[in-house]
């Protein structure tokens, strides 16, 4: 997997650029605030289809612009593969996705299909962020690899928004309750079972990784710990639970409310933890989603690293090295390639740079 061409229209800071990639290794380097992060991010949408920073699309758009366009040709499998972002917010907000230059109306027909993983500073939200953010983090990893995952998971939080909206009225209709129940069961135990599945192959990928990071230091574990226990469980739970959800106007039993725990015995993480070892849980968490992609899917995605390698030690230097030797593309985000080149510049392959200032990009010194 290989994205050979980025070209943004009002994204961000950017008004006009147009990228070509021919190098495994591509450095972003400017001063903070220039906009190198935003060309990760526009990355990342390509793959992901949203932003890993901003859940508003009018806030993605440059100043007094209108909206934003973003196009990307990736090289998968040796087929070329054309994807294109765009968002206008006049006459009316309107977004509009397209795949080989034909409209796509379903997010979920294209997560997947440009794998990439991100590494960002923002990524400590992983385990700081409790159970919302560990949910979000394995929803993510499942959406892309099994776009039925994402679609029962968006029918599950319509069903579930309906229910809400039921119990807030304060009806007391059992009938009415009993087919929402239903419709929540049906579709949150298929997600239940993939989630459970999904961590018993995932951890010890996790568990490999965190050895390699910590030099066997760390040993935590990953945990799917689900708000109830099985099928009938889930039954008797919602309906126990009825009266309860009746005044508190949400539904308080089902996936929406299931954690990844992650931490050792029966201590979380952010009980005991240093910000090392927050750290080289995330990169692991993340260094194993990489891996998982090869294996479950035989591809290798990109790796998008953030302004990350000046955090770690040079232990955890190393083994960043090992990650990016495994990996297809790379790009970083970087101030300068001071401190960085001794580790991932001294790669034989090939490299391209490109200085960022202004919202312009100019490349620099390939070689």
């Amino acid at each position: 997997m290989f994205l050979r061409s980025l070209r943004l229209l009002n994204f961000r800071n950017h008004e006009q650029i147009s990228l070509e990639f021919h190098s495994r290794l591509i450095f972003f380097v400017g001063e903070n605030g220039e906009g190198k992060t935003n060309l990760l991010e526009a990355i990342s949408m390509i793959s992901w289809l949203k932003s890993f920073r901003e859940s508003e699309e009018a806030n993605l758009i440059r100043w007094d612009s209108d909206g934003y366009y973003i196009k990307g040709e990736v090289e998968r499998d040796h087929k070329k593969e054309i994807y294109e972002l765009g968002f206008s917010k006049k006459p009316v907000s309107r977004r509009k996705l397209k795949f080989n230059q034909e409209e796509v109306k379903r997010r979920s027909e294209l997560v997947g299909k440009f794998l990439s993983v991100l590494m960002t500073p923002l990524d400590l939200v992983i385990v700081e962020g409790g159970p919302v953010e560990r949910r979000r983090f394995l929803d993510s990893l499942l959406s892309s690899l099994d776009p039925s995952y994402l679609a029962d998971l968006i029918e599950y939080n319509k069903i579930l928004k309906q229910r809400n909206a039921l119990l807030k009225t304060g009806s007391s209709d059992a009938g009415l309750y009993e087919v929402w129940n239903q419709r929540l069961i049906d579709k949150g135990m298929i997600l239940f079972r993939k989630r459970k599945e999904f961590i018993l192959e995932f951890d010890p990928i996790y568990q490999e990784n965190l050895k390699k990071l910590s030099g066997g230091r760390d040993q935590l574990i990953l945990e799917y710990k689900p708000s109830f226990q099985d099928l009938e469980d889930f039954k008797q739970t919602l309906s126990r639970n009825l009266a309860r959800d009746r005044k508190l106007g949400y539904t308080s039993v089902g996936i929406h409310r299931d954690d990844l725990f992650v931490g050792e015995d029966s201590r979380d993480i952010m009980d005991f933890a240093s910000q090392g070892q927050k750290r080289s849980t995330v990169i692991s968490l993340k260094a194993a989603a990489f891996e998982y992609y090869r294996r479950k899917l035989g591809r290798t995605p990109i790796l998008l690293i953030d302004d990350v390698i000046r955090e770690l030690d040079v232990k955890r230097r190393e083994y960043f090295v090992e990650l990016v030797l495994n990996s297809g593309q790379a790009f970083f985000t970087t101030t300068d390639l001071e401190g960085i080149s001794d580790y991932v510049g001294r790669l034989e392959d090939e490299k391209q740079i490109f200085l960022v200032k202004n919202g312009l990009v100019t490349p620099h010194n390939e070689r």
